[in-house]
């Protein structure tokens, strides 16, 4: 504002109840019956409200408001999902060709060796297969029940409340 709309004044016709109720108010807050006024009027014009109809329209500002938070929370959520799946993705990959690797290494050496040779190791061979699945096996729950004890979103055993006995 320039500094003539600043100390330039108009007057206008209030009913008394509510000339009344803008003198409390202004006092209550500390400001005299002008600020009170300037201030009610660019709030009602910036945001384009009518003031006789403001209830309806808040609320529907608020859903607005609420709309866009959700968005945003949506829209965060979605890029933190794509960050992890994609390393998870990675990892995936990562282990597959490790595997694929291992398994070739694996063909290569046991294509050195005779058919007597394979069918002598064939016993050793089945013990050490059920012996890796279950270290495999204990392996895996390990690593799944320490995931879970450690999830987003839930309480730590030393967190969770505390029975009454």
């Amino acid at each position: 504002m320039s500094k003539l709309e600043k100390t330039s004044t108009t007057s206008a016709r209030l009913n008394a109840v509510t000339h009344h109720l803008l003198a409390k108010e202004a006092k209550r807050l500390g400001l005299s019956a002008i600020d009170y006024l300037d201030a009610a009027v660019n709030y009602f014009g910036t945001r384009g409200l009518n003031p006789v109809e403001i209830e309806a329209r808040e609320g529907a500002l608020i859903m607005q408001d609420i709309k866009r938070l959700g968005d945003r929370i949506f829209g965060y959520m979605q890029e933190q999902e794509r960050g992890l799946l994609s390393v998870m993705l990675e990892e995936l990959i990562r282990s597959r060709v490790t595997i694929d690797r291992v398994l070739r290494m694996e063909e290569i050496v046991l294509s050195t060796y005779k058919d007597e040779e394979l069918r002598n190791g064939k016993s050793k061979l089945k013990a050490l297969r059920e012996q890796n699945e279950g270290a495999i096996t204990n392996q895996l729950k390990l690593i799944f029940d320490s995931t879970k004890e450690i999830a987003p979103g839930k309480k730590k055993k030393s967190e969770q409340p505390k029975a009454d006995t």
